[in-house]
Formats: C-alpha cells, structure tokens, sequence
C-alpha cells in the first residue's frame, strides 16, 4: 500500500473511512484486523437506530464468519429457511426453500437481523481493534487527492481539522459527499412509487395461517411486502399518486392501509414508520485515486429482494481484503470493475426484475409470469436456480468472496446459474 507523504502529522492514517453505518464498520474491521492504521468519520452524533435494512444473505453470513461476528448475529437473528411470493387476492403462488443451497452453503436460509444491531456488534467488535480510530460529529467537507494519497478536510467539535491518508472509502450513503466531491455521475433511474415501511405489533403468522418470515405480495395497484424480523413484523406498502410524504406517515393514512391488509382483525401498535423513494443507480466509477466508493455511496436498488445492504457488505469485505494485500492500481481497478459489474449485471437486475414481478398490471402477461414462477418453484433443478441467484450465493462465488473453507460442500452449479 502506498503511503501519503504525511511529514510527520500524527493525524496521517493508511485509510480513511468516511460514514459509520454497517458498511463502513465493516470495511475498518476488515482493515483493522489486517493492522492497518484506520479513521472512521461520521457526520451524527451517535449510531444510527433506525429501522432500515434486515436481511442477511447466504455469502453475508460466511463473511460473517470470517470476520468472528455470525454467533452474535445468529443470537439476536431470526432465521428464515422459506420465503414466499404471494397473489395479493390469489394467494400463495410460489414458495422457495432455502434448505435446496444446503450442499453450497453452511448457511442455507436468509437470517433477519435490523441493521442497528449489525451495526452494535460490529462496533463491539471494533472496540478491540487498537488501529482503528472512530469519531462521531465529525462531517467530511472536502477531499483533495494526490498521486499517493488524499487529504480529507472535516468539520469537527473543535473546529476544521484536516487529516491524510493512503487511502479514503467513501460509505457515506446515497447522498455521498465523498462521490460528490469526486464529481463522479449517480447514473439510473428513480421510480414513480414509493413505500411506507412499518414496524407494527400482530400476530400476522395467526392471522394469515402458512405465511413465511419473509413475503412479497404481488398486486398490479399497491405491491406489498410483510417481513418478520426479531422484534416484530415489518410491513411495506406501496404508495403512488398524490399524498404526500406528510400525510402518508398520518394515523388515517397508515390505518387505512393496515386495515386493507388486516380486515376485522385488529388494529396493531405502530412501531415505526418512515416513507422513502426508491432509486436504481449506479456511480459512474468505484474509484477514482487512491478513493474508492462503497455501498449507497456507489449503488442503490430497489429492497425487493433485501440485496442493497449485502452488497455494501460484500463491496466492504472485498475492497478491505484488496487494500490489504494488493499488489498496486491494478488490483484496485479490478476491484472496482468487478464491483461495479455485479452492481449492473446483477444486483439492479434482480432487484428491477422483484420489483416488476410485483407490480405487473392484470392481464396475459401477469398472469403467464405467475405461472412461470409457480413452476419454477416445483421444479427442483430451476428453483435451485433461482435460488442461488436470489440468494447471491452465484455472485459471490464467481468472485470467489470468501475463502474456501467456508464454502462447504459446493456443488459445481454454484458457479455456472
């Protein structure tokens, strides 16, 4: 790794990680356990404690396990072997097992685990790691780049402070200062819909006998998705047309869309509630210098399929791994395509594919669709398939992301879906 020239500033660091959500942690643990000088920078106060994402794929939890977290993870988890896409009027239309990647995976099913809690055994982690320096109310303002290494300007309790290092990891979200003091273009699209995502107290599982942890309701008016994690369920909606964000998070609004899912059952608690666009974008390049982007900050997708924050793990995990034993800029550029390559080819593609699936309006088309899931879930070559595509176990292998005794038993299908 190369060193900025840092004449002495005890504030010069081998890398630089900008925002300290579950992707950046992740990265200063891989970097810190490698002894690797690492400033974490992040602009809130304290951890945030919202309610975002909650799944963890197959390949996630290996990296888990590489990196010593999977028991605290599978302790406060949920394991979910099954997921269902369901006819929001027609029921169950197809069911997908996750025991069927057994021979590909130590971890055949999807854990539901709140991205906070990753984030405070993350942090538990972290506290071990003596290399590793993280600071909150620390705001990045600006980023100057340098053949060998980059300064990074911050506004701080005490006033502006600017600090150097080999390296910067941009995982400062979809509104990026990092990308964007870089001038690199968020190319993509932003959908006409958004979602109200609850947190609600109900027994759903009574109330909707056979149901999954996880489930996707196919509807051409209002798709929707129930979601059990630990503590609850989640419940998302879609919302199009005129309300406003104001008015959807409203007592009336939401009421009226839990009593369109819940019918004479009970109204719930609400536990949460938060409304949000949806985006599929990609950056322009994962790098540029010696600073590369990681997570939102690079890639942002539709949540059908909870694919977004795994691939920030996995953009963390192997960008860490890369840092640490590069050989120079060729490795680095190969990191970034083939990141960004997978962001394309696969994580915006499934994810728009979900997303369409539930939102098809009626008619021939839908209804053939529904058919050719039906079919693919009874037939176990295809759904095999299938899943190791959803499951992100195919991308992941064909990067070779985790070492391979933590593969198991893989069959060869594994790399060719």
């Amino acid at each position: 790794m190369s060193e900025f020239p840092v004449q002495g500033d005890a504030d010069g660091y081998d890398a630089i990680v900008v925002g300290a959500g579950p992707v950046g942690l992740t990265a200063a643990l891989v970097l810190g356990r490698a002894g690797r000088r690492v400033l974490v920078l992040e602009s809130e106060t304290k951890p945030a404690t919202q309610w975002r994402a909650s799944t963890f794929h197959p390949p996630t939890l290996e990296l888990a396990e590489d990196l010593g977290l999977i028991d605290a993870m599978l302790a406060q988890g949920l394991v979910a072997p099954t997921y269902q896409l369901r006819d929001r009027s027609g029921g169950l239309v197809a069911e997908f097992d996750f025991s069927t990647l057994s021979d590909a995976t130590r971890y055949p099913y999807r854990l539901q685990l709140e991205q906070y809690k990753y984030v405070r055994i993350l942090l538990e982690a972290l506290a071990g790691e003596r290399e590793v320096d993280l600071r909150f109310d620390h705001r990045v303002s600006d980023i100057l780049t340098a053949p060998d290494g980059a300064e990074v300007h911050v506004e701080t309790p005490e006033g502006p402070r600017t600090f150097t290092a080999s390296h910067v990891i941009g995982a400062d979200g979809a509104r990026s200062t990092v990308r964007q003091s870089l001038d690199v273009e968020f190319e993509g699209i932003t959908y006409e819909h958004r979602y109200l995502l609850l947190g609600i107290d109900a027994p759903l599982e009574d109330y909707f006998p056979g149901i999954a942890c996880v489930n996707y309701l196919s509807d051409p008016v209002e798709h929707m998705m129930l979601l059990r994690i630990p503590d609850c369920w989640r419940v998302m909606f879609e919302v199009t047309g005129g309300p406003s964000d104001e008015e959807v998070v409203t007592d009336r609004f939401i009421e009226d869309r839990l009593q369109s899912l819940l019918g004479s059952h009970p109204m719930p608690q609400i536990l949460s509630r938060q409304v949000y666009r949806v985006h599929q974008r990609v950056a322009a390049c994962f790098r540029r210098g010696p600073v590369m982007i990681i997570g939102d900050a690079a890639h942002v997708n539709s949540p059908i399929g909870g694919l977004g924050l795994n691939s920030g793990v996995h953009d963390a995990y192997t960008l860490g791994k890369v840092l640490t034993s590069s050989r120079g800029d060729a490795d680095l550029d190969a990191w970034a395509l083939q990141r960004r390559t997978i962001a394309l080819a696969e994580i915006q593609r499934i994810t728009h594919r979900n997303t369409q699936d539930l939102s098809l309006s009626e008619g021939e088309a839908r209804d053939a669709r529904m058919q050719e899931l039906r079919e693919t879930s009874r037939d176990p070559q295809r759904s095999k398939a299938w899943m190791l595509e959803a499951s992100m176990l195919a991308s992941a292998r064909q990067q070779r992301l985790v070492p391979e005794a933590l593969i198991g038993a893989a069959d060869d299908s594994v790399t060719t879906v």
